[in-house]
């Protein structure tokens, strides 16, 4: 039998008893300490730094420490194993923040007359609460108990068909006559019917709650929405606590396809929508039983974990999902915990790769019923985009990957506490100004500080076209101990960690594949279409990236086209925006149907430009300076030169 060991974490002061051989890793995550693993685990992405200050471990060798870092007591979390009983310093650089702030914007503000005037849409909620008296049977009278509560219902709503399962129908009776024929019906919206969920005694109207979430790759957003209403109560959000697994949707597929894999993602996901669920209701004074409802968007992987179905297809050719538009399902049958009787709607994915956030994201914009073409461009570890207007709808997705969202760099991190958010360079020698979230001191950059750092080395001449970093130009430019050369953003003495802040030339590197990718994606899909971006009346950025993007600076690098600004808008969340409409408006929940349905999906990866085009945008801004005269005009011809 294994022998158990206690690993006590600092600066926490929580222990737990493991077995010998267990990761260092997985005893934290029974610690309840979320370590940064943005490979999920594989031991290649560095993030999982932590300190063994007492206890023996059995290390993996591994390149990504140096040996100072090993002297000091360094391991990666995942590649430690435990031998003894320990005590593990984790960094504060190494953490998964518990929460995120919610998401802002216009998609907040709701209520009947910005439903109607914003979205021309009116209330009408896909599980609505309606109290209706009815008159008792007699001999003239005669009807059975549920053809008269379901000709009451039909005379209220309007909706002509009713069903009811055997549950609610074996109960009917005794609530008609124990509450004097005057009772509450919870009934929700079907395609062509809807489903009495419950019957309750007398009236019980007052309290009908929804949640809208967005299940995002990095991050989960939900929503508190007052059915009665159409008002947003409440936002909540928290990093996606299946990121220990890994950083992207490849690396999750992959972890579902192993032995309990499948449980594991869709048990965190689950939990971290209960868990923003329950802080959204402990706020307001509410119970579990009051929501009836759950609107979820996603990407198409995201919504398979959600509801439990395998995703390992959709990395596979021909990239197909197991569904793409599921029906109405019973929240206990998810695994969340709201009212016993609650339904969980899922808004419809296009592809394997274009998913429901996309179909969410061009319900909310109303890019579909828009007489000029648009486009909108959601800005993630998939860059996905749709370009049309009310005649089509076409729609590609490039795999950016995660460098903006803080995998891959060495300083990288998630815009949580102590991340670069914000920067400026105002000559090669002076040092870079800067501001972090929460105000204190670095500990690493996210991906909107990661843009202004691009942008400002490139202006300043300290990186040429093709991204390298010019050492003769400025002693903070550097050889690392792999002999790989860096930029020192921040040294470690005004650092909130023991390393200095960096950018390396590996990291540029990563940086200009993923906005590379998502220029490079866009233009192909215009060019599949015959347009270029002059074509284009909008681009809509998407994401709560965008919100924080300071949108010369994506000019600069490449990101985004050098259009006029007034072509450029940022529309926040859009998936969570378009997950509201469709629980607040039956309707509108049809309408994303249709949307889903109508999108015709190009293959970027069948197109024999692509590469090409991905090749001649990875670069500082362009490979074609003539795309981008503004940066041009800027920096100068000259300053973007390839330097030898």
């Amino acid at each position: 039998m294994a022998r158990d060991c206690t690993v006590t974490f600092t600066p926490d002061g929580i222990s737990v008893r493991v077995g010998v051989g267990s990761t260092i890793l997985d005893t934290a995550g029974k610690a309840g300490i979320p370590i940064s693993s943005l490979c999920g685990g594989e031991g290649v992405c560095g993030k999982c730094r932590v300190i063994v200050r007492q206890g023996r471990v059995r290390a993996a060798a591994s390149d990504l420490l140096t040996a100072e870092d090993i002297e000091t007591g360094y391991v990666l979390a995942c590649r430690g194993y435990v031998e003894s009983d320990l005590t593990v310093e984790v960094p504060q650089r190494s953490r998964i923040e518990h929460a995120v702030e919610a998401t802002g914007g216009p998609e907040d503000v709701f209520g009947e007359s910005v439903l109607r005037q914003r979205y021309d849409a009116k209330l009408s909620p896909l599980v609505r609460k309606d109290c209706v008296e009815l008159p008792p049977p007699s001999l003239e009278n005669n009807a059975a108990d549920l053809e008269r509560l379901t000709h009451a219902l039909s005379k209220k709503t309007g909706i002509e068909v009713f069903r009811a399962d055997l549950k609610v129908i074996r109960r009917l009776p005794r609530i008609l006559r124990g509450s004097d024929w005057r009772v509450t019906a919870t009934t929700a919206r079907y395609a062509r019917h809807a489903e009495i969920l419950s019957v309750e005694p007398g009236d019980a109207t007052r309290r009908n709650m929804a949640v809208a979430v967005d299940v995002g790759t990095t991050t989960v957003v939900a929503h508190l929405i007052d059915l009665n209403t159409a008002q947003t109560l409440g936002a909540r959000a928290k990093y996606n606590s299946q990121i220990r697994y890994g950083s992207d949707v490849i690396r999750r597929i992959i972890h579902a396809g192993k032995d309990g894999g499948l449980k594991e993602l869709h048990d965190a996901v689950v939990g971290d929508v209960t868990e923003l669920i329950g802080q959204l209701l402990q706020q307001h004074r509410l119970g579990f039983a009051n929501v009836t409802l759950v609107t979820a968007a996603g990407n198409t992987t995201m919504m398979h974990l959600l509801i439990g179905i395998p995703p390992d297809w959709i990395r596979k050719e021909p990239f197909v999902g197991v569904m793409y538009r599921p029906g109405p399902i019973p929240a206990g049958e998810v695994g969340l915990k709201i009212n016993p009787r609650g339904l969980v709607y899922c808004l419809p994915s296009v592809a394997a790769f274009v998913g429901a956030d996309i179909s969410a994201g061009v319900l909310a914009t109303g890019l579909h019923k828009s007489a000029d073409v648009r486009m909108l461009v959601d800005i993630g570890t998939n860059g996905e985009m749709v370009i049309g207007n009310r005649d089509f709808l076409v729609c590609a997705s490039t795999s950016a990957g995660p460098a903006f969202e803080g995998a891959e760099s060495e300083a990288g991190m998630r815009a949580t506490r102590g991340a670069i958010d914000h920067l400026r360079l105002f000559d090669r020698h002076r040092p870079p100004s800067y501001t972090t979230i929460g105000s204190g001191p670095p500990v690493g950059i996210c991906g909107t500080g990661y843009i202004d750092l691009l942008a400002g080395l490139l202006s300043v001449g300290l990186v040429d076209k093709a991204g390298r970093l010019q050492p003769d130009r400025c002693e903070r430019i550097r050889a690392n101990d792999r002999g790989v050369l860096e930029y020192v953003v921040a040294p470690s003495s005004e650092a909130g960690g023991d390393r200095d802040v960096v950018i390396t030339q590996e990291d540029i590197a990563n940086l200009l594949r993923a906005k590379g990718a998502i220029y490079s994606g866009a233009c192909v899909l215009l060019n599949s279409l015959g347009m270029t971006f002059d074509d284009v009346r909008e681009i809509l950025v998407a994401g709560a990236f965008g919100n924080y993007i300071e949108l010369e600076n994506a000019i600069t690098i490449g990101l985004l086209p050098d259009v006029p600004h007034e072509k450029l808008r940022f529309v926040g969340n859009s998936s969570i925006t378009g997950a509201k409409l469709a629980a607040l408006c039956h309707e509108k929940y049809e309408e994303v149907q249709n949307i889903a349905s109508g999108m015709t999906y190009f293959e970027l990866g069948t197109d024999p430009t692509f590469m090409d085009q991905f090749s001649r945008a990875c670069f500082l801004p362009h490979t074609d300076i003539e795309r981008f005269p503004r940066v041009m005009s800027r920096i100068g011809r000259q300053g973007m030169e390839v330097r030898n």
